[in-house]
């Protein structure tokens, strides 16, 4: 019997601890929630859960929602809208999640960080550059405007000029581009049309005074040659040594002071000889025989060298080759005696020497009728 009621006896202790002890838990527990409830309550009051984001290792704000701003960011990538061609996101964003205290709505940046974002991608863009010999002059957004452009310049050109004008497609990366307005992309090619034109122009008015110019020394050689063989044909009439009258009417003259003539008029071991050569030093002044009109002044490659021919008119010319120097030019009117050229050695020539010759209306004559 003791037994049986020890046995119960312990049986109510443990029981009534078990409840008493329960009871207790139970209201600790209840407390420890209650006080959770109050903790997170104070954080969810005081600190806000945002998204810290960092772009290329620099922070630069927060965001409330990383996935909503990657869409963003993948909108804006996907957005090839115009004359836009690719976009490319060269660095992407890093979200690290963060209770942030005393950060109000206002002090997110999603707007802001996109921004960033957009600034540092690499936009690429078709344009269209018009060139003007070459060089790049406006760039605009589509094709129709640039041919519209072209089209208006070069219909407002009325001299018969060629505008190198052309139209390049282009794939450029958008902070590199300069866009053009068409108002403006008409004006400033319009300046660069002017100045060809004006150079044309001015080229052309240069032409033009030229060939007047010529027109003018052609008309006085003409007068000046009228002239000569009018006195030509007087001094022929009253002269009885008609061979030595050129067409000035007065007697040649030597065309170098001085000097030896080696080698004369006539046949040699070489061939026939048309002149005569009269040997001296180089420099040598060499002078006009006769008065007349310069009709060649220059380089001749059948041997002469530096050769200067003078018409006197009347079927008279006389030629002086292998100067070392030519001090008139074609079209000149050169008086007897005058200085045109400088004893040289030019062309097929041995050694220094004027070689001096006379034509009467095409044939050749011996020099040495006219001047010894």
């Amino acid at each position: 019997m003791t037994k049986i009621f020890n046995k119960k006896g312990v049986n109510f202790i443990v029981s009534k601890c078990i409840k008493y002890y329960g009871k207790r838990l139970v209201k600790l527990s209840s407390i420890i929630a209650i006080g959770l409830l109050i903790i997170a309550l104070f954080i969810c009051v005081k600190y806000k859960p945002l998204y810290k984001v960092t772009l290329d290792g620099k922070v630069i704000g927060y965001v409330e929602d990383k996935d909503k701003m990657q869409e963003k960011i993948e909108k804006f990538a996907n957005n090839l809208e115009g004359n836009i061609t690719s976009i490319k996101v060269e660095v992407m964003p890093v979200y690290e999640l963060e209770l942030v205290s005393n950060v109000k709505e206002s002090e997110t940046k999603e707007q802001e960080v996109l921004a960033l974002i957009q600034e540092n991608a690499e936009i690429k863009c078709r344009t269209y550059a018009i060139k003007l010999d070459g060089n790049e002059k406006a760039c605009v957004n589509s094709m129709e405007e640039a041919e519209a452009i072209v089209s208006e310049i070069k219909a407002n050109v009325v001299e018969p000029i060629e505008l190198n004008l052309e139209i390049e497609e282009q794939e450029r990366n958008k902070k590199e581009i300069t866009e053009t307005t068409i108002d403006i992309a008409k004006v400033e090619l319009n300046k660069d049309v002017d100045v060809k034109v004006q150079a044309y122009e001015a080229e052309q008015e240069a032409i033009r005074k030229a060939e007047e110019e010529a027109r003018k020394a052609e008309k006085a050689r003409r007068a000046r040659a009228a002239q000569v063989s009018a006195r030509n044909n007087v001094a022929r009439s009253n002269s009885t040594a008609g061979a030595s009258i050129p067409a000035t009417g007065a007697a040649f003259m030597r065309p170098v002071s001085g000097g030896m003539v080696t080698s004369p008029f006539g046949y040699r071991t070489s061939g026939f000889h048309k002149g005569v050569d009269i040997a001296t030093s180089t420099g040598t002044p060499i002078y006009a025989s006769a008065e007349g009109t310069v009709i060649f002044s220059g380089w001749n490659s059948t041997g002469y060298g530096n050769l200067v021919i003078v018409d006197h008119g009347n079927g008279y010319q006389t030629y002086y080759a292998h100067c070392s120097q030519l001090y008139v030019s074609y079209g000149q009117y050169v008086s007897q005696g005058q200085n045109i050229a400088a004893v040289g050695t030019t062309g097929n020539s041995t050694g220094p020497h004027v070689h001096f010759q006379v034509m009467y209306y095409g044939a050749v004559q011996n020099p040495q009728n006219y001047i010894w």
